[in-house]
């Protein structure tokens, strides 16, 4: 509403500045931004992993109740992925501002659709408790090839939307098949 739904230029160097690219090697393009993503992959990879709050995390998502039994404060657990979670989304609006250096309202509307997609197509239960970063990277790699090779061809953003639409309803019916399975 501030805004008047109007995209504003972002003139400050600061809020671009994941955008800047340099070059490997003479000839390999690399942003900041994309060092900034293998530094969080790798901390969140090993934050999930091998630390007791990563164990913790996977925990309260499989079965909250029986965390707490076990001695685990569900509160403060859940509390710390929302902030974890926040300071996440902050870092991925920082790097679109580093893409495409315009404050826009509506930009990334359907970014949640292809982040959900991902996570799920790569292994990890919307109900909690299983997953990988491993397999949560094959499915963005996945829904990013999609994406692009529909825009390559000349399909409509809508029609893209669809199609991701339908891979998020396969991949959760998949996931419902496995756990009907394993009961």
């Amino acid at each position: 509403i501030y805004a008047g739904g109007q995209s504003f230029p972002v003139m400050d160097e600061t809020l671009g500045w994941l955008g800047t690219t340099q070059y490997l090697f003479g000839q390999i393009e690399v942003t900041y931004g994309m060092a900034v993503m293998i530094a969080m992959y790798i901390g969140f990879w090993y934050a999930l992993s091998r630390t007791a709050w990563g164990k913790h995390v996977y925990a309260v998502g499989n079965d909250p109740e029986a965390a707490r039994l076990s001695g685990i404060h569900v509160r403060r657990t859940v509390l710390s992925v929302y902030l974890v979670a926040g300071l996440t989304y902050g870092i991925a609006a920082w790097q679109a501002l580093g893409r495409v250096p315009n404050a826009d309202p509506n930009a990334f509307q359907l970014g949640n659709l292809d982040s959900i997609t991902a996570v799920v197509i790569g292994g990890t239960s919307l109900f909690g408790g299983r997953g990988s970063l491993i397999g949560t990277l094959i499915g963005v790699l996945i829904v990013g090839v999609l994406r692009n090779g529909l825009t390559l061809i000349g399909i409509d953003p809508l029609w893209q939307d669809l199609v991701t639409g339908v891979l998020v309803i396969a991949a959760v019916a998949l996931d419902q098949l496995s756990r009907w399975r394993r009961v």
